[in-house]
């Protein structure tokens, strides 16, 4: 028998197990914004001068992805969203 959506006995409260249910076990109830914030700050004090020049790479390829959107260019979209992924990488790896 296929019982979809009903609990099975070997669950908790979180049926597929993907833990959709948590928060991550902080404090921000599960806000992308502020979770996203606090990690820029904590990079800040963790990377010094290295954090705030990935930053400003980042803002600066989000600017760029925005000039691209408005002159209506879709090569040039497809560069600078290159350019905004790569530079998220670099503030994201450790």
């Amino acid at each position: 028998m296929l019982a979809i959506g009903l609990p099975h006995p070997n669950g908790g409260d979180d049926e597929d197990s993907l833990d959709r249910e948590s928060n991550g076990g902080d404090d921000n109830d599960g806000d992308v914004a502020m979770t996203a914030v606090c990690n820029l700050v904590h990079r800040l004090h963790e990377g010094g001068p290295s954090a705030v020049r990935d930053i400003r790479q980042f803002i600066s390829s989000l600017e760029g992805l925005c000039e691209a959107h408005m002159d209506r260019d879709p090569a040039g979209m497809e560069d600078a969203a290159h350019d905004v992924y790569v530079a998220l990488r670099s503030l994201t790896e450790d």
